[in-house]
């Protein structure tokens, strides 16, 4: 849990990166929340065939996903790289991009994250900056959704 943490107030530190937005069909606007209030996971599906539960942090500038999920994707370093701080100092990880990121019918295309293993099973990643910066949003503790509007 504390890797999971540290890992949170990490991503904080990366910068976002621009992406494009599509909004992809009726119903898309709100996104199903699992979690105490405190933390909420969302299911995602990455480039249309990768699906997995990911940590929401709206702290986060880039999203990031697991070595394995990168591996699943078939995903390749941008060339790009990131340094950020950890509870045990400094990281450099590999910047990817996502051609499809989905959360239910909401789609945003290229989408940087950052590929780090700090993420730990359940999780397969954190949506993060870097994907809801392309819509207008809003979580909604009470109704447990995350509201998203194209046009961040």
């Amino acid at each position: 849990m504390s890797r999971r943490l540290a890992l949170l107030g990490l991503v904080a530190l990366l910068a976002a990166a621009p992406c494009r937005a599509d909004w992809s069909g009726v119903g898309g606007r709100e996104v199903a929340l699992q979690g105490n209030g405190k933390s909420w996971i969302v299911s995602a599906t990455l480039n249309g065939s990768v699906s997995g539960l990911f940590l929401l942090d709206t702290g986060a500038s880039y999203c990031v996903i697991n070595a394995s999920v990168a591996r699943r994707l078939g995903l390749r370093a941008t060339g790009e790289q990131t340094t950020f701080a950890t509870a045990n100092g400094l990281v450099r990880a590999p910047v990817v991009s996502i051609r499809y990121f989905d959360l239910g019918s909401n789609r945003a295309r290229d989408v940087k994250a950052v590929v780090h293993d700090a993420v730990l099973p359940p999780l397969d990643g954190i949506v993060g900056l870097s994907y809801l910066n392309n819509f207008t949003y809003a979580v909604d503790a009470k109704q447990r959704v995350l509201r998203l509007r194209p046009g961040g």
